[in-house]
């Protein structure tokens, strides 16, 4: 029960996470977006764990894909709000991006979104004075490795799959089981 409690808030936690990149980047504090952006990764790898090995399902399970889709999107909204990007742009990605996720439930949509928002960052990261991209990419080199079969054997063909059902416009909202996936065996 423990574990299904603390995967909620750690889910539940990326929601504030994201309010907070915001702010940050709104506040120049660079260094502070860059340890709240990877803190949010990190959240979202290990609420995941938790989760498949809970005694019980998790009550924010439905709302993990929204809360990563969140977090990018007030990446976005931060880049904008700052001055960093042009607000109208980020407004208009946010809003696209945003509803398409949230009519179709399509994952591929969402992390197209975070994929922009989380590309922006690191670039914004690396050529900021004062900041390290150490910290973001040395965490998602440790959770890559903690998760490789995951990302190869379901989220990058979770990604194809989504895309290849948008452009015919099909319906899809990626895998129904939670189950690990075994790159190595056709599990």
């Amino acid at each position: 029960m423990i574990r299904a409690q603390l995967a909620d808030l750690l889910t539940g936690s990326r929601f504030i996470l994201g309010v907070v990149t915001i702010d940050a980047l709104i506040a120049d504090r660079l260094l502070l977006f860059s340890i709240v952006l990877t803190g949010a990764w990190v959240t979202d790898v290990f609420d995941g764990r938790l989760a498949r090995t809970a005694d019980r399902p998790t009550r924010f399970k439905e709302y993990d894909m929204v809360a990563d889709t969140w977090v990018g999107a007030c990446v976005i909204a931060g880049l904008g709000l700052s001055g960093r990007a042009p607000l109208w742009l980020a407004t208009l990605g946010i809003v696209v991006l945003g509803a398409i996720y949230l009519r179709t439930r399509n994952p591929a949509v969402s992390q197209v979104l975070q994929g922009i928002a989380y590309g922006a960052a690191l670039w914004l990261i690396f050529t900021f004075p004062g900041t390290s991209l150490a910290l973001p990419l040395g965490t998602l080199a440790v959770l890559l490795l903690l998760e490789y079969k995951k990302f190869f054997g379901k989220v990058l063909p979770m990604f194809f799959n989504g895309v290849a059902a948008f452009v015919r416009g099909e319906h899809y909202e990626g895998p129904t089981d939670d189950s690990p996936v075994d790159i190595e065996s056709d599990t």
